[in-house]
């Protein structure tokens, strides 16, 4: 594959990804891991996913600045701290292959694991949530732990689309930096990065102005199948 046909992968995907999320909130993040993962190595896809969806969640941090619920992402932040550190851990001792497996293993947990219902203190819990969420997200690029519990909330829909943002692009900054110390170069993806940045904020600016053209109920339905595939992508990787 050229470098030319990565740009564009890249940079379809982080707009879609990018409108998807604003318009319902969740998904987004799945439609991008699934195209970066299929034109990077694994190990570089995940770090790449920290700073690939920055132009994304600025812009959504920024256009839904007033609806933020800043307890939530205080308390999940300081959780991240703790997070990140142990989950750096366990990535950077981890073959990839066992990687991919456990992370096709993750993704059909995410589509069809039943719904759980959240019964801890607002600050505990998502204290909690943000040390698990980091681990995860660290390890495998994909934290799906934070989502859930605030889809669960009473925060309103674009609540939940601002302070989700917020929380994740600093988890991000965290990882980030955690990545870099661990020896990878991301000077190296610079071109990604920038094509990805400008994409990710055309589309949460197309994505706040659309009116979805199908129910929410369809949408989670065509994004669990999405998600079952990605898994079996990885887990036939991982298996080979």
């Amino acid at each position: 594959m050229s470098d030319v046909q990565r740009l564009l992968i890249v940079g379809a995907a982080s707009l879609v990804a990018s409108v998807i999320s604003a318009c319902f909130s969740v998904g987004g993040g799945y439609v991008l891991f699934g195209a970066i993962t299929a034109v990077m190595p694994l190990p570089a896809a995940i770090a790449m996913q920290s700073v690939l969806s920055f132009g994304s969640l600025v812009s959504r941090t920024h256009a839904f600045w007033a609806e933020i619920d800043w307890p939530i992402v205080r308390t999940f932040t300081a959780g991240s701290l703790l997070g990140v550190g142990a989950g750096l851990w366990l990535f950077v001792r981890t073959p990839e292959g066992i990687l991919s497996l456990l992370l096709g293993l993750l993704l059909f947990t995410l589509a069809w694991a039943p719904k759980i219902k959240w019964a801890l203190h607002r600050q505990a819990s998502y204290f909690g949530v943000g040390i698990a969420h980091a681990v995860v997200s660290t390890i495998f690029g994909l934290g799906a732990i934070l989502q859930p519990v605030l889809l669960r909330s009473s925060l309103t829909r674009t609540a939940i689309v601002g302070t989700f943002a917020t929380c994740i692009i600093l988890l991000e900054l965290l990882r980030t930096l955690g990545y870099a110390s661990a020896g990878f170069s991301y000077a190296a993806w610079w071109p990604e990065i920038l094509v990805a940045t400008v994409t990710g904020l055309a589309g949460t600016y197309l994505g706040k102005r659309m009116v979805p053209v199908i129910s929410e109920r369809h949408f989670r339905f065509v994004l669990r199948l999405f998600i079952t595939g990605l898994g079996l992508r990885f887990v036939q990787k991982g298996l080979a």
